[in-house]
């Protein structure tokens, strides 16, 4: 990890400065903080709040994009943070009807749900049908794996759960993908994991490498580095033969088929521009996260709320009282934006892989090393460089072969 130093000033952020205009293509609306489970790895502060987005503030989120000209071709709302399905549908059938309402059909909607999936029913399935939700549920593998983690509130189990919902969602033909977290416990049983996804005819599988962030102030995978690179590489194999395509696998070829678009920064308005690959995570607005209460703010969603003083918990403002595009003009955001473009810059100066990443995740940045301006983290070798080298190598041996 290298830190560098900060330009000095507060020279105020235009969107003029970014080309092309900043869009935005997530949406993050946490309806409620509230979580109905305990699972050990969370990084949400604030998990037994039992808060809940108004239908008003569901709509103000909306309408500021649309009124600030950050809309393009389609708009992806995802609703996470707590556990969304507390909440019941008939709240989120005036939440969807609201951003309708806001949005006005000038824009394609897409409407995602990250779940633990222990209160999904046959109503819930009702829903997901009827609104074409993008559905992903959230479990570890086996009962072994997963039970060590995702427990309730009373430290029971939650696998059986899940395998339930599973079996609801198949019955009722709901498309869902799985996402996993990965811990240390884990890397040892890479055909076992793989195995079970596969049986349970689950095709799309993401890796969410387990990472200090927020509550979770450490991550398990810190001095298992060599068995994580085992890990990665027996995935990658079974991938290859397989029926589940793991996420950052398929990132990678992309990656390497295709490249990253980029995108500029003109600093201070003027003067050379800064050529990045896009990250949406390192882009303003490109990522807008609202939380219950109106509050917002952008790059990682991971940041929002959490206890930073220095950044002011990374509020930029509130749907109700301003915009997204105004508060790109406030020294709250100037401030912020020095040092996730410093940590950009580093990237770009330091990292084999910049062009496959365009600089890194701003939250694991400053949760791992207390600065946003930092560059390589645990969450960048396992996430992003661990997975990438793995495709490459096996895409230089498919080359080799083929010759």
């Amino acid at each position: 990890m290298r830190v560098v130093p900060r330009r000095a000033g507060a020279a105020r952020v235009r969107v003029t400065d970014f080309s092309p205009r900043p869009t935005t293509r997530l949406l993050v609306l946490q309806p409620t903080p509230f979580c109905n489970i305990d699972c050990s790895y969370c990084y949400l502060p604030q998990r037994q709040d039992r808060s809940r987005m108004s239908v008003a503030t569901v709509r103000q989120a909306a309408l500021r994009l649309r009124e600030d000209g950050l809309l393009g071709e389609e708009l992806t709302v995802v609703w996470h943070a707590g556990e969304p399905l507390v909440l019941p549908p008939a709240y989120y059938e005036e939440a969807f009807a609201a951003v309708a309402d806001a949005l006005g059909g000038v824009v394609r909607v897409c409407h995602a749900m990250q779940t633990n999936a222990t209160l999904i029913d046959e109503a819930w399935c009702a829903f997901f049908l009827r609104h074409g939700v993008a559905l992903g549920i959230s479990v570890d593998g086996p009962a072994a794996l997963h039970d060590r983690c995702r427990r309730t509130r009373t430290g029971q189990g939650t696998h059986a759960r899940v395998r339930h919902a599973i079996a609801l969602l198949r019955r009722h033909g709901v498309p869902f993908h799985a996402i996993a977290v990965v811990g240390a416990a884990t890397l040892a049983h890479a055909d076992a994991f793989y195995d079970w996804f596969e049986a349970q005819g689950i095709t799309e599988l993401g890796c969410n490498f387990d990472e200090a962030e927020g509550a979770h102030a450490s991550s398990s995978l810190a001095g298992h580095e060599a068995a994580h690179e085992r890990f990665v590489q027996r995935l990658l194999e079974r991938s290859l033969h397989g029926r589940v395509v793991v996420r950052e696998f398929a990132a990678a070829w992309q990656a390497l088929r295709e490249g990253l678009p980029r995108w500029e920064w003109h600093e201070n308005g003027r003067g050379p521009a800064h050529a990045w690959p896009e990250n949406s995570q390192a882009m303003p607005l490109a990522l807008v996260s609202v939380g219950h209460d109106g509050d917002f703010g952008t790059f990682s969603p991971e940041l929002l709320g959490q206890p930073w003083p220095a950044y002011a918990n990374f509020v930029l403002g509130n749907v109700h009282r301003g915009g997204y595009v105004a508060a790109l003009e406030t020294p709250a955001f100037s401030k912020l934006w020095r040092g996730v473009s410093a940590g950009v810059a580093a990237c770009a100066r330091d990292c084999a892989h910049f062009e496959f990443c365009g600089g890194g995740a701003p939250a694991n940045k400053l949760y791992e090393c207390g600065d946003l301006a930092a560059t390589e983290t645990l969450h960048c070798r396992s996430m992003v460089k661990r997975p990438f080298d793995a495709v490459l190598r096996q895409a230089e041996l498919e080359q080799g072969l083929a010759a």
